[in-house]
């Protein structure tokens, strides 16, 4: 098995091997069906290809360099965090010995995002695919982000007496600052860490104020006191079904957890949305958080893990 550059003559063969990644993830987890982007990006210089006697077993492909990766983008401190990311659709294996055949390739390709300045190595795996998983554990990755989806059927919550649940009118994001701005300020405490300046969150707070998403709040009287946001899409291709839409955004004040406020609100939502057509529901989140992945591990179904590494020393 030699491991070499990968180039427009693989992508043919790299599309096959995404398809039938995607077929297995899909039969495993219950995924709709939708098409492998266009791959001919990939042939950025950034990516490697595992080939054994003319046939491709293997490919390692990535988007970036990145500067201000995990949303620190926008602040003094985005030269710290400089990174490639792999999705789900730029990589996969063909071969019995796929263990051996994904550290190969993260080797040669690991050399090359170094040599690009890239400190942070961010690759989403299918959640179900342990060997994939068991190489890039051994090379130091651990586990940051999950994708999960559900479908759209009502939980049957029990209401929360004197809590409102309603979806906000457009316009309606000024609404949600402070409950914004606590999520930002959770996700910076431990475990999770994330690094964020003031500057850098007040510039966050501007930008998602404009994305083109819904709104869904639980309200004690005029104020909300947890919210979800809604858009079409989320951070994959398979989020691109179009009777799929994500969830982007969500907190609870700590004061309401526990009470039943947040899963009666995605109750809400579900309700709402069925009544719409809509068949799926996906979110992303944080593995570290543990608020987090507590309450989406409940009611939805993980089907991608990334995966994160960082490199100690890039010149």
């Amino acid at each position: 098995m030699n491991i070499v550059d990968f180039d427009l003559c693989h992508v043919a063969e790299a599309v096959c091997i995404a398809k039938k990644q995607f077929g297995s993830a899909s039969a495993a987890k219950g995924l709709p069906a939708v098409d492998v982007p266009d791959m001919t990006e990939l042939a950025n210089g950034l990516g490697v290809a595992a080939v054994d006697e003319g046939r491709l077993v293997g490919y390692l492909c990535a988007y970036g360099p990145f500067r201000g990766m995990f949303g620190t983008w926008g602040t003094r401190d985005e030269s710290r965090f400089v990174g490639v990311f792999s999705p789900v659709e730029a990589h996969g294996v063909d071969s019995g010995d796929s263990v051996r055949v994904w550290q190969r390739m993260y080797q040669a390709a690991a050399e090359k995002w170094v040599r690009a300045g890239a400190a942070y190595h961010a690759i989403a795996l299918y959640e179900h695919d342990a060997s994939a998983k068991e190489a890039f554990f051994r090379y130091g990755f651990g586990q940051r982000c999950a994708d999960a989806i559900r479908k759209v059927e009502p939980l049957n919550a029990r209401p929360v007496p004197g809590v409102a649940y309603r979806e906000l009118p457009p316009g309606s994001a000024e609404m949600v600052r402070e409950l914004r701005r606590g999520l930002d300020i959770h996700l910076c405490q431990s475990p999770c860490f994330m690094a964020r300046t003031d500057e850098g969150r007040q510039s966050w707070l501007e930008q998602v104020k404009h994305r083109d998403s819904r709104l869904f709040a639980a309200m004690s009287g005029d104020a909300p006191i947890a919210f979800i946001e809604v858009m079409d899409e989320g951070e994959n291709f398979i989020t691109s079904y179009p009777a799929m839409l994500s969830i982007c955004g969500a907190y609870c004040l700590p004061a309401w957890r526990g009470t039943g406020v947040s899963k009666a609100l995605l109750d809400h939502v579900l309700c709402a949305l069925q009544a719409e057509g809509v068949e799926l529901l996906g979110v992303d989140y944080e593995t570290m958080n543990p608020t987090a992945a507590g309450f989406w591990g409940k009611y939805f179904m993980p089907y991608t893990a990334s995966l994160v590494r960082r490199v100690d020393c890039v010149e």
